[in-house]
């Protein structure tokens, strides 16, 4: 999966993570950083003592920025690997345009992709950046100033019920890697094994509606359209069976058990 997309003889990897206690107190952010020449960077910084898991998951960005461009690495590509699903949405969305300043100045070295893993999936770089996240969190806060939009984050954050970061930590091993490979995108569906490896001659799925992609066979394949009624008798978004709580992860890692599939 990541290993094949990016192998790590022509990647520099870099994990990132950022926490904060109950996601509003005293947050850390950590960087995990593997070259292909065969070493390591690590870092970790608090990152203020009013602090949302939002805000330490950008600031550990902003720190795996730095390590890059400081690098005298001759690796011409890099890959930021985060569980940060929802900084992701807001770079896609033009937001955060400190953050895109930071990467775009990485540009001018080297190839930048940003590629979102879910947490505790058992990657080892992605369990070293958590770690260093809450030690960072450890370290000396600062009083920091909080902007409106961070002090509304922090006020939800107190008064909603604290869960996880994401419910995937619950699951099998099995259903972890199937819901992996659905959410990247890395996987063995026709859409993939043709466009990206080049191993299949064709992308599109055999019921001839379109590619065969993550989205297609949990949305719209008329083949799977039977058992999709049978495993949400309602219309289901495809964001909650991909990203929501563990009852619908472990039923869209059935779905595709008994749909017969090789994910």
């Amino acid at each position: 999966m990541i290993a094949d997309q990016y192998p790590c003889e022509s990647w520099i990897h870099v994990h990132t993570d950022g926490s904060a206690t109950y996601a509003v107190d005293n947050g850390g952010a950590g960087v995990y950083a593997s070259f292909p020449e065969g070493h390591t960077t690590t870092t970790n910084i608090p990152t203020g003592k009013h602090c949302s898991d939002y805000s330490a998951e950008i600031q550990a960005l902003v720190q795996a920025t730095s390590i890059i461009q400081d690098s005298f690495s001759e690796c011409l590509q890099a890959v930021f690997l985060t569980d940060a699903l929802s900084v992701l949405e807001a770079l896609a969305g033009g937001k955060l345009s400190h953050l895109m300043g930071k990467l775009h100045n990485v540009e001018q070295q080297r190839r930048v992709v940003l590629q979102w893993l879910p947490a505790h999936c058992g990657i080892r770089g992605n369990e070293r950046a958590d770690k260093l996240a809450k030690l960072g969190a450890q370290g000396d806060q600062t009083d920091n100033t909080v902007s409106f939009m961070e002090k509304k984050t922090l006020i939800k954050a107190v008064f909603r019920p604290q869960k996880r970061k994401d419910d995937y930590h619950l699951l099998t091993r099995h259903e972890q890697v199937v819901l992996m490979r659905l959410c990247t995108g890395h996987n063995r569906l026709n859409a993939h094994m043709s466009q990206k490896m080049k191993l299949v001659p064709s992308p599109t799925c055999s019921c001839g509606l379109e590619d065969k992609t993550t989205e297609h066979i949990l949305q719209r394949c008329t083949i799977l359209k039977s058992l999709r009624k049978t495993m949400w008798l309602t219309a289901v978004s495809l964001h909650c069976k991909l990203y929501g709580g563990k009852e619908d992860l472990e039923k869209t890692a059935s779905f595709v058990s008994l749909s017969g599939l090789t994910i």
